[in-house]
């Protein structure tokens, strides 16, 4: 985070603790009038700075938003949980550390927690399963398509901060045979690319791994050239059950990526570098 998104979101931390505490300030003051007319007035300023806070909140990226929450003490954190649109549940219980994560979930009923994860991908929700009760994940199981439950069951079988726990489900993959152009017209078709996606999976007609091709590649060569001439045929692996350790220490900023067919690939997973 360079210094003026941090200092953006040091402001937007400010503003949702400004506006805790008039809220807390007038609830106070609510309580000690004798007057309805008073208390009818202070009302009204409460309902406007929830208001305000609401629509501070709204506008925050979840990320922003669990950076917030973990700044702020336990029962601030769980009232302003509470104004967390539904759809961004899921992603902010991402991105928080485990213990806030704790917190919030611990606030939640069951149906809340279900509607939370769904929202995820099999990988994400693997992330945050050892702190779902059974149940929960249970119910998230049942409701997803046979695909993620294979992902999600492949993802939670491996120990915590294994290079298994790490994978990402979501790539893309294309054959050696066709020319750039081909793939180009592929990823347009597609409208967006999976985060972090610097490189694209080669794989043959048995989806077994053949290499990659490096979207860098793909944009400064001529459309006309076949896959097969511009892609790496060598990739990095590594064992799923290896744990991310001293020696691995250095690898902690990959992506790590299931190969199509695992199998084949003698469950061997393949590591591909975040872009910054």
């Amino acid at each position: 985070m360079d210094n003026f998104d941090n200092k953006d979101l040091q402001n937007k931390l400010e503003r949702v603790i400004n506006l805790l505490r008039k809220y807390r300030l007038v609830e106070g003051l609510v309580q000690m009038q004798d007057s309805p007319r008073q208390e009818l007035i202070e009302s009204v300023t409460q309902k406007q700075n929830l208001a305000s806070l609401q629509k501070l909140i709204d506008t925050l990226h979840p990320a922003d938003i669990a950076y917030i929450l973990e700044s702020l003490p336990l029962e601030d954190r769980l009232f302003l949980w509470k104004f967390v649109k539904v759809e961004n549940d899921g992603e902010v219980l991402l991105e928080v550390s485990d213990a806030v994560r704790e917190t919030l979930i611990a606030d939640m009923g069951s149906n809340e927690l279900v509607a939370a994860a769904e929202q995820l991908d099999a990988d994400e929700i693997a992330d945050i399963a050892p702190n779902l009760p059974d149940d929960v994940i249970e119910d998230v199981y049942r409701a997803l398509p046979q695909e993620e439950r294979e992902q999600l069951r492949a993802a939670m079988s491996y120990p915590e901060d294994s290079v298994g726990a790490l994978m990402d489900f979501d790539i893309i993959t294309i054959r050696e045979d066709v020319r750039l152009e081909v793939v180009l017209r592929y990823l347009r078709f597609l409208g967006e690319l999976p985060d972090h996606t610097d490189q694209l999976f080669v794989v043959d007609r048995n989806e077994l791994l053949q290499g990659v091709l490096m979207l860098n590649q793909l944009l400064v060569n001529d459309p006309e050239i076949m896959v097969s001439d511009v892609m790496a045929k060598e990739g990095v692996k590594f064992h799923p059950t290896i744990m991310r350790s001293k020696p691995l220490r250095h690898l902690n900023a990959m992506t790590w990526f299931r190969p199509p067919s695992l199998t084949q690939m003698e469950n061997y997973w393949v590591a591909s570098p975040l872009t910054p």
